[in-house]
């Protein structure tokens, strides 16, 4: 299974696994910048994200528009 964020492979689920959001979280962070350097509220809002699973953090970073689509093959 692959998993890709705007576009973009992410990670694999061998990499991961389905309850795994807080490390999916991790890899989005390093390899988007989905926040400015000064935007310490918007910050705090992409910390503060629910991981419970991979499905929930996709779905609340999209709502929260830190990002624009992902996809979960």
């Amino acid at each position: 299974m692959t998993i890709k964020v705007n576009g973009k492979e992410v990670a694999t689920m061998k990499e991961f696994e389905f309850e795994d959001g807080e490390r999916l979280w991790q890899a989005i962070s390093e390899q988007f910048q989905l926040v400015g350097e000064n935007d310490a509220e918007r910050l705090a809002e992409w910390q503060d994200l629910p991981d419970d699973d991979i499905k929930t953090l996709l779905s609340a970073a999209k709502e929260a528009g830190f990002i624009e689509d992902y996809e979960i093959n």
